[in-house]
Parts: C-alpha cells; sequence; structure tokens
C-alpha cells in the first residue's frame, strides 16, 4: 500500500505541481520518423578514457567505395554539442589521424565549436582550409563541400560561407587516389543525410534537399547515407550502386512520433523512450521517473547538468519501482531445437544479430552473458559446479560441495600483470569444447549459434535475453545527479570527471563477467593498447563528493564490486555485497583509490588528503570481496563474513600508507581466509585508530604493522595465526620521512597505545602496554609478561597468561569465549567430519546457527576491568583524527570502570554493524535461540534510514510472566527483561511503521555458576588469577566455591536443585560435605574480592553426599536454602582426609583445552560441555504458555510465505495462531502425496516458526521441485506452495 500510495504521489507531484520533470516510459509506442547515426566517446561497451583510435565509433564505407577525381560534392546534417572542442571531428573523409591530412581523401572535418576543416590531399601535401564561425553548436546545420578542379566552396545550411582563394594551391589540383572510408571519426554528435557525389551541386540545389532527397535516381550520386538499416543492421545506401556501410560502435537513432505526440517531451502523454533523451532534456532541481520496465538503450552522454566539482541542484533519476531495471540485456527471439553435443542433450539457436542490433541500436556481433526466465547461466568452463547465484549453505570453513566457493580453479587468465589484462589464456569462457554441465552456455561466433545445457529453465521462443555489453550508463563531466531506486542489471556504471553523483536505494547484480573486459580489448592481444585492469566493473572516477548508498551489489565476477579513483570525500553507506568475486584472488573489492595529493611527501598536511567513509557494510559469502580504504578513511559499522580469498588480503585493508589517520571502528571481521583488519604498505604507517571491534576466525585477527597507532576495545580469538599482532617488524620509520628508506628498524609499535582488549591465543604485542622489552622479547614473547600487569595496568586479557592446566601444554590458554554471553564461534562454521575427527564427537550438532552476542557475561572477569580512555568511553565525543558520527557515539562505560573489549555489560545500546535493512532485523538472541540467559538484554538492529533524528523502536515481548511493550529512541537497542525458567517468548520490534519477523526464543531452565574455583586453603591467602580450570578439586585441604546469581522470576512453585557431575573420584568415604557459603560479592577479579584473599570460613553445612559416580550427574534440593533474588554461594569441602574427588567446573570443554592441530588452517580446540557443568535448575509445573491476553498476539489465524523460497537445504514456514489449539504442519508433494508431518501438537497463541530441512518422514533427503505446506488448525486450514532447489 505504501509503494502505491508514494506512486501515486508522484504522478501527482508530476502532472500537477513539477509541470517541466519528465517521464520516461518504454512501454510508450511510437512511431519512427527518421533515423541518423550518434557518435560520442564511446564504444558501443561505454568504456573510460581514451580508447585506442581503431575503437571509435564510425561508419565503414566499403573497401570498393569509388576514388573521388577533380569534380565531387561531400554533404550531410550534422549536430554537434558546444562541449564538442579542441578535437579534429570527421564528418566524411579517410583513415587520419587528428590534423594529419597526408594522403587524405575528400573530407570535411570540424572542429572547436564554429569551424570547418574542408579539403583533401595531392600529392600526399594537404589542400586543406578553415572556415571559422560557419556553425553553431547544438544546432543541426547541413553543410557541404564541393570541388570542381579549380575551388573549393563550403555551403553551410545552404548558402555558400567559404571558398578558396589560392589558385595556385587548388586550380587543377586532383585529390590522391585514397578512397573514402568511413563517416564520423572523433566525431561527437549526430549525422544524418550523408551523400556523396562526383559531379558538383549548385547552391539551389543543395538548399533545396538538404533534409531529404527528391530525386530518387540523380546523375553524380555515389552514395546516399539517409541511417537507414537492412535486415543485418548495415547502413543502406539508397543509390543504385549498393555501397552499403557497416556500423562501428556508433549507433541508430531514432525520432520518433505518435497519433497525439509529435515527439517525446517527456510528459504523461508523451514521455521519453530512453533516460538519456530525459537527461539531456534535464536541468538542476529536476526529478526524472522511469516507468517499471527494462531499459536496454546506452545512457553514454558528456556535460550533464555540467558544474565541475561545485554542489547545485539535482536531476533526481528516480525509478518507479524495484522492477525498474538499466539492463545491459537484450531478448532474442530463437528457434531452439534439441540437439547432442559432448554427449549431452542442449539445446541450441542461430540467433538474429541483426535484430540483436536493431534493438541494441548499435551493430553486436558477439554476446557476453545468458539468462533464462531472468535465471543466470554459467558460461562454459573446464571446472563445473552449481549456479553461484543460488544462495549457498556453505561458508569459508565449509563451502558447499561442487560451488566455486568450494573450488578455487581461477579466472581464465595466465601470468597477467597487475595493471594489464594478460595476453594468455588457462581458457576461455563459453567454449563449446566446455559444455558439460547444466546451466551452461556456449556461443559459436562464426555462425551465431548459441548452445544452453537447460536445468532449472528451458528456453523458449520468448524467455531468453542475453548480455551484450560491459555498460549501459557511462557519464564524462555530469554533476549533481541521483540515480534512486534503480536496478543496474548485468552492466556496469561508470562515471567519469563528475561531482556530487549519488546512487541509492538501489541494486546492481550481474556488474561484470569472467573474461568481459579482455573481449572488449581485442582479447587483450592487442598490446599498443593496454587498458589497465583496475577499470573493470562500477566505478567513479575523478570528482568531489560522491555518494553510493543503500545498495546491494551481487554477481559481480572478475571485477571491482565498485571502486572511488581519484574522487575526493567518496562515501559508501549501507552497503549489502554478497555472492561476488566467484573466481581466483584478485582483490576486486569494494575500492577507494588515490583520494590524496602528494600524500607521501607531507604527511603532517592534513589539506592534501580527502577522506573516504565506509558506513553500514555488510561483505558475506565473497571470494574477493573486501574493503579497501583509501587515504584518511573511516570505516565503521562493518561487517565482513566467509571471506573466501586465500591470498595475503585482509576484510579491511589498509595499505600503502592508507593506516595514517584512519579510523576504525564499531565492526565486525568474521570468518576470513586472511587478516581481519591489516595496516601494511611502504614499510611505514602511523597514527591508525582502531576501536570497538571484533575479529574472529580468521588467519589473523589484526596485523597492525607500523607505530603510534591507537587500539582500544578490540577482540580476537579462534584466530589459526595469531589473534592481536603489532608487531615490531616492517617498519622503517615515519610514513614520508627520510628515515623510511625500506630499510627495517624493528622498531615497530614501540609507541603504539593498546588497552582494554582482548586476544585468545596469541599476542604478538611490541608496545610497552603489552610489557617489558626486555621480558617479552619485542613483541615475540607476551605470554612472559606477568597477567597482572597486563590486566591492571593496561586492561589487556591475553588468554595464554591464564593457561587452565597450569600451563601442561605448551598452547593452553584461557578462551574469552566463556566470558562472554553467547559469541561467534568458529567451530560452529566447521563439517561435522571435522568436528568428529577434532573432538571425538559433533559438539554442535544441535547448535549450528551462529550467534553474534559478544556482551560479557554476568560475572564476567572483563567487566570494570578496563581503563578511561579520553573520547573513546568517557561519553566524550572521538578527539583523534574523525568525528563522532552522532552525540554519544563512543558512550560512556557502565559501572565502576570501562569493561574490557568491544561492548560494556549492562549497555542499553548494543552495536550491530552492517547493512540495514528496511525493516528492525538482526535479532539477538537469534530467532528459535535456546537456552536464553534469565536475565537478559535483547536487542535488534535499526532499519535504514538516511537521518534518525527523532527516530523511535516499539518493542513488544509477551511470554509467561511478561507481557510489555517500551518505546527507545535512537540508537538505543536493549531491552532488559527477566524470564521464567524455560519459558518461550515472542517478541517484535516497530520502528516508523517498519514491523520486524516475529521473532522466538526459549529461556534456560537453570543457571550455571557466575564464578567458580577450587583453592587449597592450607596456604596462605594470594590472589588466584582468572583461569579457567576445569576441574574444582574437593579434599580435605581443597575447598570448591561456586556462586550463582538466582533469578527474579522465580516463586515457591519451583523446585530448586544444585546438579553436580564428578569427573573423578580418587577417594570416596566419608563423603563431600555442602556448605552454603555466606561471604558476598567474592569474584576472580584481580582485586580485593579475589575469592583468593576472601574470608572463607563464614559457612553453613547442609549436606553430605555419600554417593557419587563417575560422569554421573547428582542433583540436590536446594530450594529451602535459596529463598531470594540475588547472589547465592556454595562451597564443597571432603568430610575427611580419606574423601578426594573433582567436580567439573562452568569451564568445562570437550577437550580439557587439550588441541592437537589436526585440521588445515584451525587452531580453535573451544568446545564447551554445558551437559556436566554446575548448575542450578529450575522445574515447575506451571504453565509456561504465552499469556493470551497478550496484546501482540495475532488476531487472526494465518500461514505466511515460507522463506527463504526458492531455497536449499532448508527454510523457516511462519504461523500465526490467535488462540490454543491443535496444529499440524504437512508437506505435500505435485502428486498430493504426504511426504513430511513438519509439527503435529498442541500450541499456544503466538507467532511461530517451524523449519522444514528438506527431508520426508523417513529422515531422507527429497528431490528438488515444487512442494506444498498446509496449516491444518480446528479452526483454520491454508496451504501454500514452494520450491526447492539442488
Amino acid at each position: 500500500m505504501k509503494s502505491t500510495y508514494n506512486f501515486i504521489l508522484i504522478n501527482f507531484f508530476l502532472t500537477t505541481i513539477f509541470s517541466q520533470d519528465f517521464i520516461v516510459d518504454n512501454s510508450k509506442e511510437y512511431k519512427v520518423a527518421n533515423n541518423y547515426a550518434k557518435f560520442d566517446r564511446y564504444t558501443k561497451h561505454g568504456g573510460h578514457k581514451n580508447y585506442d583510435y581503431n575503437n571509435r565509433d564510425r561508419i565503414t564505407l566499403p573497401s570498393d567505395f569509388p576514388i573521388l577525381s577533380s569534380t565531387f560534392t561531400l554533404e550531410a546534417l550534422t549536430f554537434t554539442a558546444d562541449t564538442s572542442v579542441g578535437q579534429h571531428q570527421k564528418v566524411i573523409g579517410s583513415e587520419n589521424w587528428k590534423g594529419n591530412y597526408s594522403y587524405t581523401s575528400p573530407n570535411i572535418t570540424f572542429l572547436n565549436k564554429n569551424e570547418i576543416y574542408y579539403g583533401f590531399s595531392t600529392n600526399g601535401y594537404d589542400k586543406m582550409r578553415q572556415a571559422k564561425n560557419v556553425r553553431k553548436p547544438n544546432t543541426w546545420h547541413h553543410v557541404a563541400f564541393t570541388y570542381d578542379g579549380d575551388k573549393g566552396r563550403l555551403y553551410v545550411d545552404g548558402v555558400q560561407v567559404d571558398s578558396t582563394n589560392n589558385p595556385t594551391k587548388w586550380s587543377g589540383k586532383v585529390p590522391d587516389a585514397t578512397p573514402i572510408g568511413f563517416i564520423g571519426a572523433r566525431f561527437r554528435g549526430n549525422l544524418d543525410e550523408v551523400r556523396v557525389w562526383n559531379v558538383v551541386r549548385n547552391e539551389a540545389e543543395i538548399k533545396a534537399n538538404m533534409d531529404s532527397l527528391q530525386d530518387s535516381n540523380p546523375a553524380g550520386l555515389v552514395a546516399y547515407y539517409s541511417m537507414d538499416t537492412d535486415e543485418n543492421f548495415n547502413i543502406i545506401d539508397r543509390s543504385a550502386n549498393n555501397h552499403h556501410a557497416t556500423i562501428d560502435h556508433a549507433e541508430i537513432m531514432q525520432d520518433l512520433y505518435s497519433d497525439n505526440c509529435q515527439e517525446p517531451n517527456g510528459t504523461v502523454d508523451c514521455p521519453y523512450p530512453d533516460l538519456l533523451s530525459a537527461l539531456e532534456a534535464a536541468e538542476g532541481g529536476q526529478t526524472i521517473l522511469i516507468k517499471e520496465g527494462r531499459y536496454s538503450d546506452l545512457v553514454f552522454a558528456d556535460y550533464i547538468n555540467h558544474s565541475p566539482y561545485k554542489e547545485g541542484a539535482k536531476i533526481t533519476v528516480l525509478g518507479e519501482n524495484k522492477n525498474t531495471k538499466i539492463d545491459g540485456t537484450i531478448s532474442v527471439k530463437a528457434d531452439w531445437q534439441l540437439t547432442s553435443l559432448n554427449g549431452k542433450q542442449v539445446y541450441k539457436a542461430v540467433l538474429d544479430m541483426g535484430s540483436i542490433s536493431q534493438k541494441a541500436k548499435t551493430s553486436i556481433d558477439s554476446i557476453y552473458g545468458v539468462f533464462v526466465d531472468d535465471r543466470y547461466m554459467i558460461p562454459a568452463v573446464p571446472t563445473n559446479f552449481k549456479n553461484p547465484t543460488d544462495p549457498t549453505t556453505g561458508n569459508k570453513d565449509n563451502p558447499e560441495p561442487n560451488t566455486v566457493w568450494e573450488k578455487n580453479d581461477g579466472a581464465p587468465y595466465k601470468n597477467g600483470g597487475i595493471m594489464y589484462p594478460a595476453v594468455d589464456y588457462k581458457y576461455k569462457v563459453g567454449q563449446i569444447a566446455n559444455l558439460d554441465t547444466l546451466e551452461e552456455w556456449a556461443f559459436e561466433k562464426n555462425t551465431n549459434t548459441l548452445y544452453i545445457y537447460p536445468g532449472q529453465k528451458i528456453p523458449s521462443e520468448s524467455n531468453v535475453r542475453v548480455r551484450i555489453r560491459t555498460h549501459t550508463l557511462n557519464l564524462q563531466h555530469s554533476d549533481n545527479i541521483v540515480f534512486d531506486n534503480l536496478h543496474f542489471y548485468a552492466n556496469a556504471f561508470y562515471s567519469a570527471h563528475g561531482s556530487y553523483i549519488t546512487i541509492k536505494n538501489s541494486n546492481f547484480s550481474h556488474s561484470w563477467e569472467a573474461d568481459l573486459r579482455n573481449r572488449e580489448m581485442a582479447d587483450g592481444t592487442d598490446t599498443n593498447y593496454k587498458v589497465d585492469h583496475r577499470y573493470r566493473g562500477n566505478m567513479m572516477l575523478y570528482g568531489d563528493h560522491n555518494v553510493v548508498r543503500n545498495v546491494i551489489f551481487r554477481y559481480v565476477v572478475d571485477a571491482y564490486i565498485f571502486s572511488f579513483r581519484q574522487v575526493k570525500y567518496p562515501v559508501y553507506e549501507n552497503i549489502l555485497a554478497e555472492y561476488n568475486g566467484w573466481f581466483g584472488n584478485m582483490y576486486w573489492n569494494l575500492k577507494v583509490d588515490d583520494n590524496c595529493v602528494t600524500c607521501k611527501q607531507d604527511i603532517t598536511n592534513d589539506n592534501n588528503y580527502f577522506s573516504d567513509t565506509f558506513r553500514y557494510v555488510t561483505m558475506r559469502q565473497n571470494r574477493s570481496g573486501n574493503i579497501g580504504p583509501g587515504k584518511r578513511s573511516l570505516v565503521e559499522y562493518a561487517w565482513v563474513e566467509d571471506h573466501y580469498q586465500n591470498s595475503d588480503g585482509s576484510g579491511i585493508g589498509r595499505a600503502s600508507g592508507a593506516a595514517n589517520k584512519s579510523t576504525t571502528r564499531y565492526s565486525w571481521m568474521l570468518n576470513s581466509n586472511r587478516n581481519g583488519i591489516r595496516f601494511d604498505g611502504s614499510c611505514a604507517g602511523q597514527y591508525g585508530l582502531v576501536h570497538h571491534v571484533v575479529s574472529v576466525g580468521n588467519k589473523r585477527g589484526y596485523r597492525l604493522k607500523g607505530d603510534k597507532h591507537n587500539v582500544y576495545h578490540v577482540m580476537a580469538y579462534d584466530n589459526w595465526d595469531v589473534d592481536i599482532n603489532l608487531a615490531a617488524h616492517k617498519y622503517c620509520g615515519d610514513y614520508g620521512s627520510i628515515e623510511n628508506q625500506g630499510v627495517e628498524n624493528m622498531k615497530g609499535n614501540h609507541n603504539t597505545d593498546i588497552h582494554n582488549s582482548i586476544a585468545g591465543r596469541l599476542l604478538n604485542c611490541a608496545s610497552p602496554d603489552c610489557g617489558d622489552q626486555a621480558v617479552m622479547n619485542n613483541g615475540a614473547s607476551n605470554e612472559k609478561v606477568d597477567p597482572k600487569f597486563l590486566l591492571n595496568e593496561s586492561g589487556i586479557w591475553y588468554g595464554r597468561n591464564f593457561p587452565i592446566d597450569n600451563r601442561e601444554g605448551n598452547w593452553s590458554q584461557s578462551y574469552p569465549q566463556l566470558e562472554l554471553e553467547d559469541p561467534w564461534l568458529d567451530n560452529r562454521t566447521r563439517d561435522p567430519e571435522q568436528l568428529t575427527t577434532i573432538f571425538g564427537v559433533d559438539p554442535f550438532e544441535q547448535d549450528r546457527i551462529q550467534s553474534y552476542d559478544f556482551r560479557p557475561r554476568k560475572g564476567s572477569i572483563f567487566i570494570d576491568a578496563g581503563k578511561v580512555i579520553e573520547g573513546i568511553n568517557d561519553g566524550q565525543d572521538e578527539n583523534f583524527y574523525h568525528a563522532s558520527t552522532y552525540s554519544n557515539q563512543n558512550r560512556k562505560y557502565v559501572g565502576n570502570a570501562p569493561d574490557i573489549g568491544p561492548y560494556e555489560y549492562g549497555d542499553s545500546v548494543y552495536w550491530i554493524p552492517g547493512f540495514r535493512t528496511a525493516y528492525p532485523s538482526i535479532p539477538i538472541p537469534k530467532n528459535g535461540a535456546k537456552n536464553v540467559s534469565l536475565e537478559y538484554g535483547l536487542a535488534w538492529n535499526y532499519p535504514w534510514k538516511e537521518d534518525y533524528s527523532g527516530t523511535s523502536a516499539t518493542v513488544a515481548i509477551s511470554g509467561p510472566g511478561l507481557n510489555e511493550t517500551q518505546t527507545f529512541q535512537y540508537p538505543n537497542n536493549v531491552m532488559f527483561v527477566k524470564l521464567k525458567p524455560g519459558g518461550t517468548y515472542n517478541w517484535r520490534v516497530t520502528v516508523d511503521g517498519a514491523v520486524s519477523d516475529s521473532w522466538s526464543f526459549t529461556a534456560t531452565d537453570k543457571v550455571y555458576p557466575i564464578n567458580d574455583r577450587s583453592l587449597d586453603i592450607s596456604i596462605q591467602d594470594s590472589t588466584y588469577l582468572p583461569q579457567h580450570i576445569q576441574k574444582l578439586l574437593v579434599s580435605k585441604n581443597n575447598h570448591a566455591f561456586l556462586r550463582f546469581d538466582a533469578p527474579a522470576k522465580v516463586d515457591s512453585s519451583y523446585k530448586v536443585e544444585l546438579n553436580l557431575t564428578p569427573g573423578k573420584i580418587y577417594s570416596l568415604n566419608d563423603g563431600i560435605v555442602l556448605y552454603k557459603y555466606n561471604y558476598k560479592g567474592w569474584d576472580e577479579r584481580l582485586a580485593n574480592s579475589n575469592i583468593g584473599i576472601v574470608d572463607k570460613s563464614n559457612l553453613t553445612a547442609l549436606d553430605t553426599i555419600r554417593t557419587l559416580a563417575e560422569n554421573e550427574k547428582i542433583s540436590i534440593d536446594v530450594s529451602a536454602y535459596i529463598d531470594s533474588v540475588g547472589e547465592h554461594s556454595f562451597a564443597l569441602a571432603a568430610a575427611s582426609d580419606k574423601d578426594s574427588v573433582y567436580f567439573y567446573s562452568r569451564d568445562k570443554l570437550v577437550l580439557d583445552g587439550h588441541f592437537e592441530k589436526s585440521i588445515e588452517f584451525h587452531n580453535s580446540g573451544f568446545a564447551t560441555l554445558h551437559s556436566v557443568w554446575p548448575s542450578i535448575s529450575y522445574t515447575s509445573d506451571a504453565s509456561l504458555a504465552v499469556n493470551e491476553k497478550s496484546d501482540i498476539l495475532p488476531k487472526e489465524f494465518a500461514l505466511h510465505d515460507n522463506f527463504p523460497n526458492p531455497f536449499n537445504p532448508s527454510t523457516t514456514i511462519r504461523f500465526d495462531l490467535p488462540s490454543a489449539t491443535d496444529v499440524s504442519i504437512v508437506v505435500f508433494n505435485v502428486l498430493g502425496q504426504k511426504i513430511k508431518t513438519i509439527e503435529r501438537a498442541q500450541m499456544n497463541p503466538g507467532y511461530h516458526s517451524i523449519i522444514w530441512n528438506a527431508t520426508n518422514d523417513f529422515g531422507s533427503q527429497v528431490s528438488a521441485g515444487m512442494y506444498f505446506y498446509q496449516l491444518r488448525t480446528n479452526e483454520f486450514v491454508k496451504t501454500k506452495k514452494m520450491i526447492l532447489l539442488k
């Protein structure tokens, strides 16, 4: 309804207020009044900068075109813009370059805005004459040049304006025997009515026939080109001589009309049929509305709304809806026949390239992509894989089999240099010999035959589209343009010398294909005219303040997702880039390059730099897609996950001095093959600010070379090489200094400041904050540093400082994951077979879906253990290199001191990075989560808005004991709730009318200790380190202490039990005594509250445990002793010296922390064994149903569309129940046969969801195809369809 209303509103404005605005609608039927040829700086593909001369627009005359002698006439209708200056623009003539007119045929050439050259050469010497001030730009002029053997004459609009006045130079001269070769060369404008005569036409004859030739067969007519084309899209010679011409890159345009429109004018009744016409008519402040449809016409334009480097009134190009496509494909009508090829049954058709060219308005002789019913077809390649446009079920550690993500064969090129396309190929795409798997295509150019190996879609007469060019939209010197709500489909965007250009609320898909640039440039074999291959993909080159905002990029292959090159102050904001970079390991990323002036020479001069911004960027499921910032850049709220590229790259890479005065903040780097964040280049780099960043599951979490960096509140674990690397090596002195001569001084990071940070397995840190140089060996041996120094002085928690087995193993460490609420885990990404190899079992069989709650858990050692950093965690605006994006962005710490790590326990803001959708998203806890803590802060991400001023969110939750609605002001996004044990809750978020999905979760029915520790009470008190010791040894001198926090939502109806599991019973005779430990506030912090130094004598005996069995849980009813909310502690001690037992602690892992590297690129032994952790459990007979009086309960029964659909391998089915009822969810095949009963139960009212994993009732996988799912209750039946892909 909203979209309908918006369009009605637009139409109202267009028709009643903004009378000068324009409409583009290619569904309007027009008739053709006339054809003319258009010539511009672009090839038919678009391109960039100045191409090789041979690739310029022209119309080529046949090689046997007659040679003109001493009498002739040349004439043409011409149009040039006032921006077409300073170049020798050939209207008609022979092949020669610029101002060199030796051995040239008779010709007419334009120069500057008002000049005309005309003449020829004799014996290699030119006989050219220049006539000035004889034409005007932006005006159609008829131009004619005659020569009678004595004198040359020039006519403009039928009037003689110039003639030769040098008889010695002209009289009696005969032109060299050089044939006229072409029409248009380096010409920028339009040409029509081109005629060549071997007789001299007089002024009256010329004037009478300027617009068209009245006599169909006049004497002396050699050739006549009215720009009409034949069925092969050749230019027809309308004379009797049949000197038909061919089109090279030029376009054939049309003057149109209809019964009620003299010509298109952009009105509702007479809309423009293409975007270019509207752009050329529009001025700043006007809006161009493009109606729904596919627009394949070229938009190659210069000087649209030109205002160089100045912000001005904008031209807005607005798509009607998401089906408004700027399209690089053309529909083909073909007769498809089944045939056998390479032992396979495939479809083939001979394409009518003339018809395709007619639609493209330029000569097309090859294709670069194929789509059937808009489904992407794969160009035939030697390696087979499933369609890469299908959402993958894998990840970097566990790539989906038979996909491009699993295979890494690389792009077609071999040994190509960094700057230019390779000459040699490993293979060429789309070759018939490689057509051997589903959904591949091959094209035989010499016969124009297209072959398709069918898959999901079968080619028909009307459902095939082919890609015919690299670019559809290419702008030069065009400024202050906004492209809004468009889908750039199968073509790339390019602009040069344009400022204040914005692309927003749009989609890009299939912007580039493997091998595409090489094809365009003569297969890369012309080494004299190389094209820097970094110009592949979407790009803006030169300009100021250009923006890409709220844009999705998918399926960009072998090219930049988007690149700003030499653009000042560019911005990427709210970007989703996924499924890009299918081949190889080139750095095809989201990029900014060269946004500085003399960077190296003067690092301290801020005027040399033009900072770029990356904000709310998600890069996921890309091979080569990462973030490549420019100089002095700000990257904030970036989320990179599943980056498959296996080369020396990074999720965020700052190279070649790009670290200097850069800021990286509030970001997640997850599961990259290489570095999470990297500072590198030129053996130097200083003043990089990194704060509030999570980098886990990579090769290296942080690889920060250089010096004088500021690193705060960062976290790294599960990185298989190093977590935090602030190394001394590869540093040569200040960037740009004389000292920096490429010789390492081994003083890197000696002046770097690092605080409040977490490193799990390996810390290499040469900063003084990481310890004394003599002890840590210049950052090589940080595990030898006193952990009390790191924690107390720097707020650094390093896992290897806290060995869980007292350093019996070389790599023994405590795991930061145990201190966090529910974080991302590397082992969740692993293949079950890998996990079984590592652990002996699959610890994550029931817990595959990643969680993203990186907050400290209650009682964590990280809480209040950090240092105050001005402008970072004290509530003041940032005072480093980039200002805060909004007030109070860098929030003041909660509690007595800042926490260690990127998040504050108890904060009302949980920052979530990455792309923001149109509705609230990213529920924390994850939808369907189990065992959620009984005191929890629900969090969500706000939907995308350009301006969050005054934005509020309404959160409604219902469940046992909780029926509540709260309102939050942006950026607050945490709702603190207290839950009943075992209760299931539904919640949703509404922001400005945008409603989230209905999310659900189930609370845990137990609590684990917030602290537990065994210690020897016979020795002198001392501070115990907060190690994750997995055994609670209980003997006469060793007591175990357990500290719990009793939840608020518990009453006398619950049975409360203390659960313990003994791991080893050394001896058990008199028993183990359970005590209530009455000391309040103890913990494991390095403070006066440490369990090692507090009073441990205040014990009350409760029970004696006399019977135990190893690895069998024992439960003790403690209902009578937990009589209030809050802290309750217990202690365990042996009744005599005859008793010795150890119980498992809350830190117990599957492998006791021991880990042998058995899997490549894997060093995480983390997998918890919750089943044996100490706990207090709560059971009750009371109903834990959703409160039926909830004001957010559904008002009616509903069955929603499954998501995703189509799907593979699983999909979620959502349904609403307004009241408790019997429910069945059943899946049927297309024959109506029951396949699977997903659910059959009595269910409570609420918003429900259930997952079908494409198995039948016997647990077997079902085949691909269409299925139906049915919701049946006592009062309601509804059936919907879904499609399973394979």
